[in-house]
């Protein structure tokens, strides 16, 4: 064994004299584990709520959206979708919808909401597989009456209930004498609960048909959304289909659809270097303390080691050996602390988000 890694092991740890300056070398090391587990697990919490809002935003709004120019909408969108199904890789599924502000009624209580006609075949809303009243049915019931799926929250504030019949309003433009809204019954066949509560009381569902129908667009569709299996490549493949596509196609990620969202976790994490930064700095204070009470403590030691032979640097190595013990000592101690506390929640959930 190198004598130097010898000498400074003794010295930190030595249980026959010098016990406080052992001592103030634990507490040092527990400093540096608790400042580098405290790391870990706030970034684990930060990038564990990250995933979870990304994964609610896209289950209502899918990674990519293709919109159009054009305020009436798409007008050939079935070309839309096997252009990109044609060129573009990594696409899990595409799929139409119309989406528009509408108003509901139920038994004179009257509400704003926002109507999504969807491809019952083909779409990709989180919300309609997270009914937890009902089905997910949404073909027609007869000429009369269409299919609609509600928030959890919608439900409860308009008192409705599964069967229940209302009155959807299609707006187009601002109602008045010359451009009255059109007028559609609908059965309640389903109540979803998404996860973001202010979805769950704005967003409804119904077949595409029925909207298009609603809202007097004929052929066209609103937009088209898209989801693909590596989430990470979002951007990417945003720019891809935006170079496919162009005028008068107008592609957007979900980043950019909710960038306020976003933004506001990405800021949530900013304060990360800084939080780094000042663990880095306290560590070094305590190495440093420990390192000159070591050196006042050892002062005759140091003595004996010139009078055997040690120049300064051999007994300046072994001070530093003493630092990067510790370092490493409470560096390895943090993070099995952090990533164990970190791997306990995630199996045993000790601590839960509110669904909403």
């Amino acid at each position: 064994m190198n004598y130097k890694y010898f000498i400074s092991k003794r010295y930190l740890f030595s249980k026959k004299d010098s016990k406080f300056v052992s001592f103030i070398t634990y507490i040092s090391i527990l400093g540096i584990s608790l400042g580098v587990a405290t790391l870990i697990i706030a970034v684990s919490i930060l990038n564990g709520f990250e995933k979870e809002i990304r994964e609610k935003v896209s289950g209502l709004v899918s990674h990519i959206q293709i919109t159009s120019f054009n305020p009436e909408g798409l007008t050939d969108y079935k070309n839309t979708i096997k252009t990109i199904k044609e060129n573009i890789q990594g696409i899990k599924s595409i799929a139409p919808f119309i989406q528009k502000e509408a108003v509901i009624r139920y038994k004179g209580a009257i509400e704003g909401i926002m109507l999504k006609g969807i491809d019952a075949n083909t779409d990709l809303s989180s919300g309609r597989t997270k009914i937890i009243e009902g089905s997910q049915n949404l073909e027609p019931i007869d000429s009369t009456f269409s299919r609609l799926i509600i928030g959890d929250k919608l439900a409860s504030k308009l008192g409705i209930k599964i069967d229940d019949k209302v009155i959807v309003f299609g707006l187009k433009g601002i109602p008045s004498p010359v451009n009255q809204p059109k007028i559609k019954q609908f059965k309640i066949s389903g109540i979803y609960e998404s996860g973001l509560r202010e979805y769950d009381d704005l967003l409804i569902y119904t077949d595409i048909a029925t909207a298009q129908e609603l809202f007097n667009m004929d052929t066209l569709v609103t937009a088209v959304e898209l989801s693909i299996y590596d989430i990470e490549k979002i951007s990417e493949k945003t720019e891809e289909i935006r170079n496919l596509l162009k005028y008068p196609h107008y592609t957007r990620s979900m980043y950019q659809l909710y960038k306020e969202l976003f933004t506001w976790v990405a800021l949530q994490k900013a304060p990360t270097p800084i939080i780094l930064g000042l663990i880095i700095i306290v560590a070094s204070f305590n190495i440093i303390g420990t390192l000159l009470m070591l050196v006042l403590e050892k002062t005759q030691s140091i003595g004996i080691l010139k009078s055997l032979g040690c120049n300064g640097i051999d007994i300046m190595k072994i001070f530093i050996i003493d630092g990067m013990i510790i370092g490493v000592l409470g560096i390895i101690i943090g993070n099995i602390i952090g990533i164990g506390l970190s791997l306990l929640e995630l199996q045993f959930k000790f601590f839960k988000l509110p669904e909403q």
